[in-house]
């Protein structure tokens, strides 16, 4: 069967330019401007290299793998756009850095303990001196408020 030296090249995956060079050198003859396919195939198996892979292209692939490459494309841009968009968050100070906050929680947390840790040592004296236990509720309960009152006007 005869066709066009195009379709050959598709067909066997090279190039219109290849099927050309080989023609010029005779390597494969053309009857009225077409290829006869099988002696097209047997003259070039016969002048193939065996140490090389056969280079045939499977548009299937082809197809898949550009589907692959958009895809990857876009995931990539999707990636650099979040990360353009936390760069300029963190420019404006919408964004602060792991380790500020950390150090920030653990100042605020130190003062809060420090200051409930105190707490016995200003009521002690109050308690030692009431034996109502409602009044010893009262007064604790009295001193804890304060406390949290004073740790939530103050600024961190």
């Amino acid at each position: 069967m005869k066709i066009t030296q195009t379709e050959w090249a598709r067909e066997i995956g090279v190039s219109k330019q290849y099927v050309c060079y080989l023609v010029k050198k005779g390597i494969v003859e053309l009857e009225d401007g077409l290829i006869d396919r099988e002696q097209a195939n047997e003259a070039v198996a016969a002048i193939r290299d065996p140490s090389q892979p056969l280079r045939r292209k499977n548009p299937e692939s082809t197809s898949n793998l550009s589907t692959m490459l958009l895809k990857t494309r876009i995931k990539n841009e999707m990636e650099r756009g979040k990360l353009l968009e936390a760069k300029a968050k963190a420019e404006i100070g919408e964004l602060v850095a792991v380790e500020e906050v950390k150090r920030e929680a653990f100042n605020v947390a130190r003062v809060v303990r420090n200051n409930l840790l105190n707490i016995p040592n200003r009521v002690s004296a109050l308690l030692a001196s009431l034996s109502d236990t409602e009044k010893i509720h009262m007064a604790l309960t009295e001193e804890i408020t304060n406390s949290l009152q004073e740790l939530s006007n103050a600024k961190f």
